[in-house]
């Protein structure tokens, strides 16, 4: 593991690092899939898909691929489909969610030690606002930026960057933690220190990425946080 540095701000991912979200997740792709007259897809392929955003999810459940594109989507398809989406999504937002054991008790107790926290997620805006309110932890951040408010997302370095600028923290002084190579890389290429959460549910090829340190519930990283801010 690399040496301790000094720790002033965390940046989490929100689906599959805070919340187990899939279920919610997939019931919206169903009935939006389902509405253009398309097979649905099944609960694992949901599991897979998500990470890039709404639209793109729909485009991987449209085309049953993970390689799947949005350009390769017929725009008029595509756009029922989100419309639907919205509405069964928003519609479901107050269940079928679990939060992973220990986060709400972390979270307190890195606000307790004065870390700033922040949530960088390529869900939309729309979802993860109302969301993180209905898990009751939306408080406990001090700046959020969900999907669709920049003109890039994860893996871009982009969205990690005006995190910390709009929260006056060094990159030197962060750590960026997920579930996903999506967080993974845009961490890296952000110049930032990254945390790998080995029970999230997006593609990671631990073998090709290159995290700072790897665990495997959140208990896990609470401690070592605690531990490295003293």
């Amino acid at each position: 593991m690399p040496n301790s540095f000094k720790l002033e701000a965390l940046l989490f991912d929100l689906d599959g690092t805070l919340a187990d979200t899939v279920v919610q997740l997939a019931k919206a792709s169903k009935q939006a899939v389902e509405a253009i007259g398309l097979n649905p897809p099944l609960l694992e392929q949901v599991k897979d898909y998500v990470g890039n955003g709404v639209n793109m999810l729909l485009a991987r459940c449209i085309k049953g691929s993970f390689d799947a594109k949005v350009e390769d989507i017929d725009t008029t398809l595509l756009k029922k489909a989100r419309e639907v989406f919205n509405e069964k999504y928003t519609m479901g937002l107050s269940e079928n969610y679990r939060l992973y054991d220990g986060v709400t008790e972390g979270l307190e107790l890195f606000k307790s030690k004065e870390l700033k926290l922040a949530v960088v997620t390529n869900k939309p805006h729309m979802f993860a606002i109302p969301l993180l309110k209905h898990m009751e932890i939306y408080d406990k951040f001090d700046f959020i930026l969900a999907g669709e408010v920049l003109s890039k997302r994860k893996p871009d370095p982009y969205p990690i960057e005006y995190t910390l600028e709009k929260m006056n923290i060094k990159k030197e002084n962060a750590l960026m933690i997920g579930d996903s190579n999506n967080d993974i890389l845009a961490g890296q290429r952000a110049g930032v220190k990254t945390a790998f959460l080995s029970y999230g549910y997006n593609r990671l090829d631990e073998k090709e990425l290159h995290f700072d340190y790897r665990f495997d519930n959140f208990n896990d990283l609470t401690d070592f946080i605690i531990k490295q801010i003293g």
